[in-house]
């Protein structure tokens, strides 16, 4: 889980000092959670090492033939996507599952051709969906190209069809808030999970259509709630935002505290641009980020503003919030 999501109040969290959470800080005599730490250093430092490719599938075992990912066409759909002379091949079911657990016969796993399993070698007659990925020398693990990553986006929630995180619509509802052709796409659960770790089977996940999981094709359950972001150019990232104040209509001593921005468009007129960029909450009386009082929220948007239902939390209580938005700088005179 992402430290964001625990609820935990943080003592310290920086490249200096590392990560401290202390037991006395935190609410309700509760425990901090047990955390585990990573850092980010120079390519210096890597240089050795090697890497791993993306996970490529680019084939289903749905027709006559099987799951064929054979370099030549990862090559051809992928340009720049895996290395000259690959090291190793690693493959798995898009459900997570090794290749040794699923019986399969496997024609050919090698880094100079690729993978193949054949329906007409199986028992069953079905091979099951593959994909993989390729370990690379450090030649190719150096740095991409400069860039930025977006905010990340949450718009769909697994409980119909399943969790659709497409681009269009995600343009439609954060409007300017993604490049016109981002590079890559990065997707996790909201608890923090990579996509491998929760074994949905994934349906799209790309950098040009989004990020797509279907309830009705999970083995087992159903989709989890899933966000992304993407990967954007330098230039997109020099865009400036600048801060209104501080707002707060509503108190939650109804049904929640509801920070719309329709409602407080009537309230502050020309206070607040016409495409906000982003929104920021904090709590009234001790400015604490909304994500780290570990209650639920209803709506967190920056075309639509805030929402804390009383009936979504445990205590049956929203703090008192108050946000802003972010908006495009006014260019200098």
């Amino acid at each position: 889980m992402s430290v964001a999501s625990t609820g935990d109040v943080i003592s310290v969290s920086d490249t200096i000092t590392g990560f401290v959470c202390k037991n006395s800080d935190q609410p309700s005599c509760k425990k901090c959670e047990d955390y585990r730490v990573r850092f980010l250093c120079p390519y210096d430092f890597f240089i050795q090492s090697q890497c791993w490719t993306d996970w490529f599938d680019r084939d289903d075992p749905a027709g006559d033939s099987g799951d064929w990912e054979t370099l030549k066409d990862l090559r051809k759909e992928n340009p720049g996507g895996v290395c000259d002379i690959p090291l190793q091949i690693e493959v798995r079911t898009t459900a997570g599952l090794s290749v040794a657990s699923t019986g399969n016969v496997i024609s050919v796993s090698d880094t100079t051709t690729g993978f193949i399993c054949k329906n007409s070698d199986q028992e069953t007659g079905m091979c099951y969906d593959y994909r993989v990925r390729f370990l690379c020398p450090p030649d190719f693990c150096r740095p991409k190209a400069p860039g930025c990553y977006t905010d990340w986006f949450d718009l769909d929630d697994p409980s119909g069809f399943g969790d659709s995180e497409t681009l269009a619509a995600l343009r439609d509802e954060y409007p300017e808030r993604i490049c016109k052709e981002p590079q890559q796409i990065h997707v996790l659960t909201i608890s923090g999970l990579t996509m491998d770790e929760t074994e949905n089977h994934i349906h799209v996940a790309d950098a040009t259509t989004g990020f797509i999981c279907k309830n009705d094709e999970q083995t087992h359950g159903t989709c989890q709630d899933f966000r992304v972001r993407f990967r954007c150019p330098t230039d997109f990232c020099t865009q400036k935002v600048c801060w209104t104040e501080w707002f707060d209509r509503d108190d939650p001593t109804a049904s929640g505290d509801w920070e719309l921005l329709s409602d407080l468009r009537k309230k502050f007129p020309e206070d607040i641009c016409e495409k906000p960029l982003g929104i920021e909450v904090v709590t009234v009386d001790t400015n604490i980020p909304v994500a780290s009082t570990g209650q639920a929220t209803y709506i967190y948007s920056p075309t639509v503003g805030f929402v804390c239902r009383n009936q979504d939390q445990s205590c049956h209580q929203c703090f008192d919030y108050k946000v802003r938005f972010g908006c495009p700088c006014p260019c200098d005179d």
